[in-house]
């Protein structure tokens, strides 16, 4: 487990592209996330809806919090503008 977390933390501040969903609870694990995503208390940064394994589309660091994007289409074109103008990186 110790390692686990040790690799988590080490992706973390690597760019990582995608994660694949048996890989996803151990990061959210990490970035002490896991028990608000379970319990569908995170929202989407754009549409505040919350935030679901079904509905999980990606999430990127922000001013110093992680925040979700959930799989509507308006949503992510709005994640998709922010990396163009290099408002956030992923």
């Amino acid at each position: 487990m110790l390692e686990d977390l040790q690799m988590i933390n080490k992706l973390i501040k690597e760019n990582i592209q995608a994660v694949h969903e048996q890989d996803l609870e151990k990061i959210l694990e990490g970035l002490g996330l896991l028990d608000k995503f379970k319990h569908s208390e995170l929202k989407c940064n754009f549409c505040r809806s919350r935030i679901t394994f079904d509905n999980l589309h990606s999430f990127f660091p922000q001013s110093g919090n992680i925040k979700f994007v959930c799989d509507n289409s308006n949503c992510f074109r709005k994640l998709s503008k922010l990396l163009r103008e290099g408002k956030v990186s992923l």
